[in-house]
């Protein structure tokens, strides 16, 4: 089982990114539909088949959401997640403070020109985050394969699933078919 890689790694990484400074990010509760995010950009070369296979999982992922939803009701599982999160950004800040600094510098300045109204320099911003969204993928992907932040992340995605299957019986067999779908679109 690796919700990680499919419901978990856009509310784990629930620090300063690209996504912040579009309006996306800021969330602590698990992303819904992660595996669409993962897909392959619209108009790319897609056979039938795995259409019908991200279509499913996305399904499967709305089915989900509200079970997940519930489920980060839970005091001890929110922080749970929250020290998660803290962790990464932490690892993160170590592993590459001056990419960190920037992130949060153009957080700031979005939250700043978004507040002045000023249009033409939230743009700009976003494109300069645009510009380096690569790299911080790149950091966020070394930080959360690292072992000792994939060990808290097991223990945190072990925790949810119970609480989740607790509130429905069914969300096992859900995530297990999600976890099936991403594994053949070799997803995970």
């Amino acid at each position: 089982m690796k919700i990680g890689k499919t419901l978990m790694t856009l509310a784990l990484v629930g620090v300063t990114s690209v996504t912040g400074c579009e309006g996306e990010g800021d969330t602590d509760q698990p992303s819904p539909d992660a595996a669409a995010q993962q897909a392959p950009a619209p108009g790319q070369d897609m056979d039938p088949e795995t259409m019908e296979l991200m279509m499913e999982a996305q399904e499967l992922d709305q089915q989900l959401a509200p079970i997940q939803q519930e489920a980060m009701q839970d005091e001890d599982l929110a922080a749970q997640l929250q020290a998660l999160q803290e962790l990464i950004q932490t690892a993160m800040r170590e592993e590459d403070p001056e990419l960190m600094g920037r992130m949060e510098q153009l957080e700031e300045e979005f939250m700043a020109a978004q507040e002045a109204g000023d249009q033409e320099r939230v743009q700009e911003i976003g494109m300069a985050a645009q510009q380096i969204q690569m790299e911080f993928q790149a950091l966020q992907q070394r930080v959360l394969d690292r072992p000792d932040i994939q060990e808290p992340i097991d223990a945190f995605e072990a925790a949810q699933r119970e609480r989740m299957i607790e509130i429905d019986p069914e969300a096992g067999d859900i995530i297990d078919r999600i976890d099936e779908i991403l594994a053949q679109l070799d997803l995970q």
